[in-house]
Protein backbone atom coordinates (compact mmCIF):
# COMPACT_ATOMS: atom_id res chain seq x y z
CA UNK A 1 0.00 0.00 0.00
CA UNK A 2 2.80 2.45 0.91
CA UNK A 3 4.44 1.70 -2.43
CA UNK A 4 1.29 2.73 -4.34
CA UNK A 5 1.00 5.90 -2.24
CA UNK A 6 4.58 6.77 -3.15
CA UNK A 7 3.89 6.21 -6.83
CA UNK A 8 0.81 8.46 -6.76
CA UNK A 9 2.63 11.25 -4.91
CA UNK A 10 5.51 11.03 -7.37
CA UNK A 11 3.13 11.02 -10.34
CA UNK A 12 1.34 14.15 -9.15
CA UNK A 13 4.66 15.92 -8.55
CA UNK A 14 6.15 14.86 -11.88
CA UNK A 15 3.06 16.10 -13.69
CA UNK A 16 3.42 19.48 -11.97
CA UNK A 17 7.06 19.46 -13.12
CA UNK A 18 5.95 18.82 -16.72
CA UNK A 19 3.19 21.45 -16.60
CA UNK A 20 5.68 24.04 -15.33
CA UNK A 21 7.77 23.62 -18.47
CA UNK A 22 4.69 24.57 -20.54
CA UNK A 23 2.93 27.27 -18.48
CA UNK A 24 3.47 29.72 -15.67
CA UNK A 25 3.21 28.21 -12.21
CA UNK A 26 0.69 30.86 -11.18
CA UNK A 27 -1.62 29.74 -14.01
CA UNK A 28 -1.45 26.02 -13.17
CA UNK A 29 -4.44 24.71 -11.26
CA UNK A 30 -4.83 21.65 -9.06
CA UNK A 31 -7.40 20.42 -11.59
CA UNK A 32 -4.80 20.58 -14.38
CA UNK A 33 -2.32 18.59 -12.29
CA UNK A 34 -5.02 16.03 -11.57
CA UNK A 35 -6.12 15.86 -15.22
CA UNK A 36 -2.49 15.20 -16.27
CA UNK A 37 -2.28 12.45 -13.66
CA UNK A 38 -5.74 11.01 -14.39
CA UNK A 39 -7.09 11.39 -10.87
CA UNK A 40 -9.72 13.49 -9.10
CA UNK A 41 -8.90 16.63 -7.07
CA UNK A 42 -9.47 14.85 -3.75
CA UNK A 43 -6.57 12.54 -4.58
CA UNK A 44 -4.21 15.51 -4.85
CA UNK A 45 -5.22 16.70 -1.39
CA UNK A 46 -4.46 13.27 0.06
CA UNK A 47 -0.80 14.00 -0.65
CA UNK A 48 -0.31 17.78 -0.75
CA UNK A 49 -1.82 20.85 0.90
CA UNK A 50 -1.54 22.91 -2.28
CA UNK A 51 0.61 23.27 -5.39
CA UNK A 52 3.33 25.07 -3.38
CA UNK A 53 3.58 22.06 -1.10
CA UNK A 54 3.87 19.87 -4.19
CA UNK A 55 6.60 22.11 -5.63
CA UNK A 56 8.49 22.01 -2.33
CA UNK A 57 8.27 18.21 -2.32
CA UNK A 58 9.84 18.12 -5.80
CA UNK A 59 12.78 20.17 -4.53
CA UNK A 60 13.03 18.02 -1.43
CA UNK A 61 13.20 14.85 -3.51
CA UNK A 62 15.59 16.35 -6.06
CA UNK A 63 18.03 17.42 -3.34
CA UNK A 64 17.58 14.51 -0.95
CA UNK A 65 20.57 12.24 -0.97
CA UNK A 66 20.17 9.87 1.95
CA UNK A 67 23.72 8.61 1.56
CA UNK A 68 25.04 12.13 2.26
CA UNK A 69 23.20 12.42 5.55
CA UNK A 70 24.44 8.99 6.55
CA UNK A 71 28.04 9.83 5.68
CA UNK A 72 28.20 7.26 2.85
CA UNK A 73 29.15 9.84 0.23
CA UNK A 74 31.13 13.05 0.42
CA UNK A 75 30.11 16.60 -0.32
CA UNK A 76 31.65 16.42 -3.78
CA UNK A 77 29.40 13.50 -4.78
CA UNK A 78 26.38 15.17 -3.17
CA UNK A 79 26.96 18.41 -5.09
CA UNK A 80 27.54 16.50 -8.33
CA UNK A 81 24.20 14.71 -7.89
CA UNK A 82 22.42 18.00 -7.30
CA UNK A 83 23.92 19.67 -10.38
CA UNK A 84 23.17 16.57 -12.47
CA UNK A 85 19.53 16.68 -11.36
CA UNK A 86 19.32 20.41 -12.08
CA UNK A 87 20.94 19.93 -15.49
CA UNK A 88 18.55 17.09 -16.36
CA UNK A 89 15.57 19.30 -15.38
CA UNK A 90 16.86 22.72 -16.46
CA UNK A 91 13.60 23.84 -18.11
CA UNK A 92 11.71 23.05 -14.92
CA UNK A 93 14.25 24.91 -12.76
CA UNK A 94 14.13 27.95 -15.05
CA UNK A 95 10.37 28.05 -14.62
CA UNK A 96 10.51 27.30 -10.91
CA UNK A 97 12.93 30.13 -10.11
CA UNK A 98 10.23 32.47 -11.45
CA UNK A 99 8.01 31.52 -8.49
CA UNK A 100 8.65 34.39 -6.10
CA UNK A 101 6.98 35.87 -3.06
CA UNK A 102 5.81 34.35 0.18
CA UNK A 103 6.17 30.77 -1.09
CA UNK A 104 9.11 31.51 -3.36
CA UNK A 105 11.05 28.74 -4.99
CA UNK A 106 14.40 30.14 -3.92
CA UNK A 107 13.42 29.76 -0.27
CA UNK A 108 12.36 26.18 -0.96
CA UNK A 109 15.77 25.45 -2.47
CA UNK A 110 17.64 27.04 0.45
CA UNK A 111 15.49 25.33 3.08
CA UNK A 112 15.89 21.88 1.53
CA UNK A 113 19.61 22.30 0.99
CA UNK A 114 19.96 23.50 4.58
CA UNK A 115 18.20 20.40 5.94
CA UNK A 116 20.43 18.06 3.93
CA UNK A 117 23.62 19.95 4.71
CA UNK A 118 22.86 20.11 8.42
CA UNK A 119 22.19 16.38 8.49
CA UNK A 120 25.46 15.78 6.68
CA UNK A 121 27.43 18.03 9.00
CA UNK A 122 25.93 16.45 12.13
CA UNK A 123 27.31 13.09 11.03
CA UNK A 124 30.54 14.10 9.33
CA UNK A 125 31.75 17.40 10.75
CA UNK A 126 35.15 17.36 12.39
CA UNK A 127 34.62 19.09 15.77
CA UNK A 128 37.84 21.04 15.23
CA UNK A 129 36.51 22.54 11.96
CA UNK A 130 35.39 26.09 12.75
CA UNK A 131 34.30 25.16 16.28
CA UNK A 132 33.13 28.71 16.97
CA UNK A 133 30.25 28.26 14.50
CA UNK A 134 27.18 26.13 15.05
CA UNK A 135 26.38 23.40 12.56
CA UNK A 136 23.08 25.10 11.74
CA UNK A 137 24.92 28.34 10.89
CA UNK A 138 27.34 26.55 8.55
CA UNK A 139 24.48 24.66 6.89
CA UNK A 140 22.60 27.92 6.22
CA UNK A 141 25.76 29.56 4.87
CA UNK A 142 26.46 26.71 2.45
CA UNK A 143 22.76 26.48 1.47
CA UNK A 144 22.74 30.18 0.55
CA UNK A 145 25.93 29.78 -1.45
CA UNK A 146 24.74 26.67 -3.24
CA UNK A 147 21.41 28.27 -4.06
CA UNK A 148 23.32 31.12 -5.73
CA UNK A 149 25.40 28.67 -7.75
CA UNK A 150 22.38 26.57 -8.74
CA UNK A 151 20.49 29.67 -9.90
CA UNK A 152 23.55 30.84 -11.85
CA UNK A 153 23.88 27.39 -13.41
CA UNK A 154 20.21 27.27 -14.41
CA UNK A 155 20.35 30.61 -16.20
CA UNK A 156 23.93 30.51 -17.48
CA UNK A 157 24.51 31.15 -21.17
CA UNK A 158 27.52 28.88 -21.29
CA UNK A 159 27.01 25.18 -21.47
CA UNK A 160 28.82 23.85 -18.38
CA UNK A 161 28.33 20.25 -17.42
CA UNK A 162 27.27 19.19 -13.95
CA UNK A 163 30.80 17.93 -13.38
CA UNK A 164 32.28 21.32 -14.35
CA UNK A 165 29.84 23.08 -12.04
CA UNK A 166 30.83 20.76 -9.23
CA UNK A 167 34.43 21.85 -9.84
CA UNK A 168 33.32 25.50 -9.54
CA UNK A 169 31.83 24.72 -6.11
CA UNK A 170 35.06 23.16 -4.91
CA UNK A 171 37.21 25.92 -6.36
CA UNK A 172 35.13 28.57 -4.61
CA UNK A 173 34.94 26.70 -1.32
CA UNK A 174 38.63 25.95 -1.12
CA UNK A 175 40.38 28.71 -3.04
CA UNK A 176 38.24 31.83 -3.09
CA UNK A 177 40.32 33.69 -0.51
CA UNK A 178 44.06 33.75 -0.01
CA UNK A 179 44.67 31.20 -2.76
CA UNK A 180 43.29 28.46 -0.51
CA UNK A 181 46.00 29.00 2.11
CA UNK A 182 43.68 30.22 4.83
CA UNK A 183 44.72 32.84 7.31
CA UNK A 184 43.30 36.27 7.98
Amino acid sequence: MEYRKGIMKTSLAENLRVLMTRRLFEKITIKQICDETGVIRATFYNYFDDKYDCLNWIVHMDFLVDEAGQGKIGFDEYFLRIFTTVNDNRAFYRAAYQVIGQNGFEDMVKDNLCINLENYLKVNRDPSFLPEYKTSFLARYYAESLNFLIREYVFADENRSAKEMNRVVWDLMTHAFNNGKGGR
